[in-house]
């Protein structure tokens, strides 16, 4: 189990199954990171005061007496008129009303204005439920980042190696493999429609043929971009967890068909970003703000690691990371 913030909510406040409370108490007790969280959420309940107890206040005691004469003295019996066997036409009958032209262009015309603003209000709030979803499922990836993190001694997150490993999309399998993720939709952008993407292991990407690995490859890293590392004094450091609130370390995949390589997904209208911290952001433009760095591009204009450690570069699945003249060495 993966807890998600809902999981530690209902954690707080006693909501979840007896099942569920015990694996969450497990991985608190495995997880300091987890322990961090749970801290700042039971000081924000705390502070809103969902975890106080309700005060409780005794009824009269004569209240339900009091209740019943209240009913009982506002009750009416209702004794409908009689109507008679048959009639054949009343005096103030009045012939049916005919619609004009007029009648129907106008009903029309309210119909109309009704569809043109109920329809385009329905399709925003679709949209902006694909983003929180996507969202939420970035979330649930930095988590397992971070716990990847924590397990490394340098605190590195997962990065790229020669080989076959050496693609961007490689922080996927790398999850995967370390049981940090276990739902492969948790690497779906909702906006995108389908199956959720199939994460290969890393056995598989090892054995895979030629052909099938430049598939692979392609899929890998889900529907996500992800930090490239960078580059100083001509050696490849691996992307590292140190919680800056304005370094992207996720994003809505890139797209090379789009200006600036900016994410297909939601349309084309923005691209969720995850920075080191974990918050993620909804940027509508690039540069994101309030980020001034061009994070599909490194300093130089290329799709390649960043140059220095303040140069986030987010590469798509199949982007190559670490250039031949560094593999060579």
């Amino acid at each position: 189990m993966n807890p998600t913030r809902e999981h530690l909510l209902g954690y707080l406040l006693g909501a979840l199954e007896r099942s569920e409370g015990d694996e969450v108490e497990r991985e608190l007790a495995r997880d300091p990171v987890l322990r961090e969280e749970m801290d700042r959420l039971a000081d924000c309940v705390g502070r809103i005061g969902l975890a106080d107890e309700p005060e409780y206040f005794s009824p009269p005691s004569d209240l339900a007496v009091r209740t019943c004469e209240y009913v009982a003295a506002k009750t009416q019996v209702h004794v409908p008129p009689a109507r008679p066997a048959f009639s054949a036409r009343p005096a103030e009958y009045v012939e049916p009303r005919h619609y004009s032209w007029v009648d129907l262009l106008t009903a029309a015309a309210v119909l109309i204005a009704g569809f043109a603003i109920f329809f385009p209000a329905l399709s925003h709030s679709r949209f902006q439920a694909q983003v929180a979803t996507c969202q939420n499922h970035m979330r649930q990836v930095g988590m397992a980042l971070h716990q990847y993190a924590t397990l490394d001694p340098q605190r590195r997150f997962p990065y790229a190696q020669p080989g076959r490993r050496n693609r961007a999309g490689i922080y996927a399998p790398t999850l995967v493999d370390n049981q940090l993720i276990v739902d492969p939709r948790s690497f779906q952008c909702p906006s995108l429609d389908g199956k959720p993407p199939q994460i290969p292991s890393g056995a598989e990407i090892e054995s895979a043929e030629p052909d099938v690995y430049a598939l692979i490859a392609e899929v890998m890293g889900g529907h996500f971009g992800y930090n490239m590392g960078y580059i100083q004094n001509d050696q490849f450091v691996p992307p590292r967890d140190q919680r800056r609130s304005r370094h992207p370390l996720l994003s809505d995949k890139p797209s090379d068909q789009r200006p600036g390589r900016t994410s297909a997904n939601h349309g084309g209208q923005g691209q969720n970003v995850m920075c080191e911290d974990g918050c993620v952001t909804w940027c509508p433009t690039v540069p994101l703000a309030p980020h001034a760095d061009d994070p599909y591009h490194n300093r130089a204009g290329l799709v390649a690691p960043g140059i220095g450690p303040d140069d986030a570069v987010l590469g798509a699945s199949a982007d190559i990371v670490l250039p031949i003249r560094l593999i060579k060495e």
